[in-house]
């Protein structure tokens, strides 16, 4: 299967949205002033404008980028990922490919 890869600024975009969500669902506070860096807090209507804001195509576009990481990465993991570990480690067949080539 081929799919358009995740880029470093998609991983950011998706990276920075979700923390932006994390931080305001914890804290009810995000800091938005760049200058004084001082925390403000969110109401529920700031809150849905930073997340239409964030996921916009015209703001930072989250809306292709979370796709691409998302799938992208079960794309990686259902292909080259050993079904039977808890942890990221590739496929049997692949490791020993690996090994066999001397890649570490």
């Amino acid at each position: 299967m081929k799919m358009a890869k995740a880029s470093a600024d998609d991983l950011r975009r998706v990276r920075e949205f979700f923390e932006m969500l994390e931080e305001v669902i914890e804290r009810r506070t995000y800091t938005t002033d760049e200058d004084t860096g001082e925390p403000q807090i969110i109401d529920d209507e700031r809150l849905l404008a930073l997340i239409r804001q964030m996921w916009s195509e015209r703001g930072l576009g989250v809306v292709s980028s979370w796709f691409r990481v998302v799938y992208g990465c079960q794309v990686l993991i259902d292909n080259c990922c050993d079904p039977d570990a808890d942890t990221l480690e590739f496929r049997p067949d692949i490791a020993k490919a690996m090994e066999a080539a001397g890649v570490k």
